[in-house]
């Protein structure tokens, strides 16, 4: 039955990336935008599989955040005699050797070794569970005859362990199941999570987070053929699973339940015919959402399932990482090419199911492999794109089989996320937009640590060539470097660190080594507060008299002189956008000139800039009163004989230092108090022509009064002498 994929919205980035992928290959740019495109990236990504290991150097070195007890030999774990049989991967083995076993003993320790990383703990659904802590097997020689291959190291009774395949390639079957398990109950795994929640506290008071229904069960036909020869069917599985999942529940609501943790490929498919024409993920999510219908209750947190990634050499290796998430990638497997019928796209597909058939649940790998086994540089990028991919793409847990030596490869790629400077610095929580041109050449991806808001950006390049090329930054004030710490072939043993990068204009030019990663990590500049003063001189001032605003920028720390920009302003009327100097201070010269006579507010707001706050001023008070004025008069002649006429000039003009603007209104010219007559001013000048006719003979002191306007003062000149003969 054919499948079609929904893609969530959260990877519609991915879209635009495939469409240049498709390009012709150029040398990629990369871009983080800090503020856009932000989302939680879940701890628990960082996980590791750690099954009989209590190792915990590696562990506390990287402040692992889930470690898992899991694995096919977890599948048939008897918590009462801390021991289980190991099934096809190793003869069938079973018990542990013990004489005195402590129930659930190797949990315990695994779980207390770890802590404070919280666990991941695999409960057994298969129907048979190992029955003692003595040495057996399955398909013991003395009774099964010769066998392929036996156990090289343990013998049973002085008799040999064989692998179940008889000299002839026949498959035996376990004529005695009993011999070496016993039935398998809700009530047995009640009593062992009854034990953990005793010991270690429930989920929500720091006790195992995490239960998952066994381990591939599609796979217990295989793996376990001597107790489920035939294998089982996903019905089965789900109805297993129901039963344990509600199981744990019952003993600690606040755990949380995985399921069904499945084999790569085949275990994602199962047997369609049998789950109702759909693909065994869509129908154990469609089935556990139906449980919780029908009781009211959830009893499945996260779909889980497993994934070892497809390669053949250290470029199809580093391109296999695309199979994660790239909508034009096809990793080449037979479920890609007969069942999903193209790309196989995982955590999106997987996303995509989920939000169809069971919304709300959380997506989780508590199995994935992309080690080479062999050591090298790429193993290394490889994981490293695996995390970051993780983290991009939303996944809420992951763990990584198994845990890696503390000098190999893959070991530094959790040290670049988990603990890159050797003092417990990580990568940061946050998701932050971050794009490549071509992710095949250049992956990126940044994030920032919510605990100090430093940003950390992780390039890997996956190519054999240097690659010289920019980093955009965007969405914070940015520092003039940038720390770098790198991984490279040159030393496999060293994340390396001591470097700066200059960032200068927005970005970083940086020439990233053939297979390495560079870690670059930064702390935003963090504006510091500043307050802004304004005074305004001469306050009062008169019409027409020019003002003088200065706007005093004060930082309350910090030694950089503050840049930017003072906008001037009347309520919302802006006078002036001015430049801050280099002693904080910004000023305008504001004209009166045809401003009525009134009180101004006026505001001096200050822009800010990289290393500053920006703040506004308390309004100042600018006074505006009545310009004061001087008249002067001027007559045509001092000395006139009747009846001949003298013409009389006063002139208007403000006093007041450097006033501009004319005086409107008229001017009355006075012989002592009597009037004489009056004239307009025009453009600061009233002209009155006099007549001596009749005059007696005298001298006449002549004076001009200017009566004012709405803005301008009354003025009188200083009296003229005009002589009548």
């Amino acid at each position: 039955m054919r499948k079609f994929l929904r893609i969530p919205t959260s990877v519609a980035f991915a879209i635009l990336l495939a469409s240049q992928l498709a390009s012709a290959q150029t040398t990629p740019t990369l871009s983080v935008n800090v503020a856009s495109g932000r989302y939680p990236i879940s701890p628990y990504i960082y996980g590791l599989a750690s099954y009989g290991s209590t190792t915990n150097a590696f562990a506390q070195k990287i402040s692992l955040p889930v470690v898992r007890w899991g694995g096919d030999g977890t599948t048939r774990y008897n918590w009462q005699y801390d021991s289980s049989n190991a099934g096809y991967d190793w003869f069938f083995m079973s018990g542990s050797g013990s004489n005195n076993p402590t129930p659930g003993g190797s949990a315990d320790a695994m779980i207390t070794s770890y802590q404070p990383g919280t666990s991941l703990i695999t409960i057994p659904i298969i129907p048979y569970v190992n029955n003692s802590a003595a040495w057996n097997c399955s398909f013991p020689v003395a009774v099964y005859g010769a066998q392929q291959s036996t156990n090289p190291y343990v013998f049973v009774n002085g008799g040999a362990c064989g692998n179940s395949i008889a000299s002839n390639g026949d498959q035996l079957a376990d004529s005695d199941i009993y011999a070496n398990n016993l039935d398998n109950t809700p009530a047995l795994q009640q009593g062992w999570v009854q034990h953990l929640v005793n010991k270690f506290g429930t989920a929500a008071n720091g006790g195992v987070k995490f239960y998952q229904l066994d381990n591939e069960p599609f796979g217990w036909g295989n793996t376990h053929r001597d107790v489920e020869p035939n294998g089982t069917t996903y019905p089965i599985i789900v109805s297993l699973g129901q039963q344990y999942a509600a199981t744990v529940k019952a003993v600690d609501p606040s755990a949380n339940v995985l399921g069904p943790s499945d084999f790569t490929l085949g275990g994602w498919i199962g047997d369609t015919s049998q789950q109702n024409n759909e693909f065994a993920g869509i129908y154990y999510l469609q089935q556990m959402a139906a449980y919780d219908q029908q009781n009211g209750a959830r009893v499945l947190d996260y779909f889980d399932e497993h994934y070892y990634f497809n390669f053949t050499d250290s470029a199809s290796q580093l391109a296999s990482t695309r199979t994660l998430w790239d909508p034009t990638y096809n990793g080449g497997t037979w479920v890609e090419q007969w069942y999903f019928d193209g790309p196989m796209q995982l955590i999106p597909r997987f996303q995509s199911w989920i939000t169809q058939y069971y919304p709300g649940t959380k997506l989780s790998l508590s199995e994935y492999s992309i080690d080479s086994g062999q050591g090298t540089i790429v193993d290394a990028l490889a994981e490293m794109d695996v995390l970051g991919i993780f983290g991009r793409q939303q996944l809420d847990l992951a763990s990584m089989w198994s845990p890696p030596a503390p000098t190999y490869p893959i070991a530094f790629s959790f040290l670049m996320f988990r603990n890159y400077d050797g003092n417990g610095s990580q990568y940061g929580d946050t998701w932050v937009n971050s794009l490549s041109t071509d992710q095949t050449q250049l992956s990126v991806y940044g994030s920032q640590r919510s605990t100090d808001n430093v940003v950390t950006i992780l390039v890997i390049n996956k190519t054999t060539s240097a690659i010289n090329t920019t980093l955009a930054l965007s969405g914070a004030n940015l520092p003039a470097t940038a720390n770098v710490f790198s991984y490279t072939g040159a030393n496999l043993t060293q994340i390396v660190s001591g470097q700066t990068a200059t960032i200068a204009s927005g970005s970083i030019s940086y020439n990233f080594p053939a297979y390495s990663a560079t870690l670059f990590t930064f702390a935003p500049v963090i504006p510091v507060a500043t307050t802004t003063g304004l005074v305004a001189s001469p306050s009062p001032a008169s019409v027409g008299q020019p003002v003088t605003l200065t706007a005093t920028v004060t930082q309350s720390a910090g030694t950089a002189p503050p840049t930017g920009t003072v906008t001037f302003a009347y309520g919302s009327r802006v006078l002036k956008v001015a430049t801050v100097t280099g002693a904080g201070v910004a000023t305008y010269t504001a004209s009166t000139n045809g401003l009525p006579v009134n009180t101004y507010g006026v505001t001096a707001k200050y822009s800010g800039d990289t290393n500053y706050v920006g703040s506004t001023s308390p309004s100042t008070a600018v006074s505006l009163q009545p310009a004061p004025t001087a008249t002067t008069l001027g007559v045509s002649t001092d000395t006139v004989t009747p009846p001949a006429s003298v013409t009389l000039t006063a002139t208007v003009a403000r006093s007041a230092n450097g006033a501009i603007g004319t005086p409107t209104g008229t001017v009355t010219f006075y012989y002592e108090t009597f009037a004489l007559g009056s004239a307009p001013l025009v453009d600061g000048v009233a002209t009155f022509t006099a007549s001596s006719n009749g005059i007696a003979p005298n001298t006449y002191g002549i004076t001009a009064k200017y009566k004012g306007d709405s803005d301008d003062v009354v003025s009188v000149s200083t009296p003229a002498d005009v002589v009548v003969q």
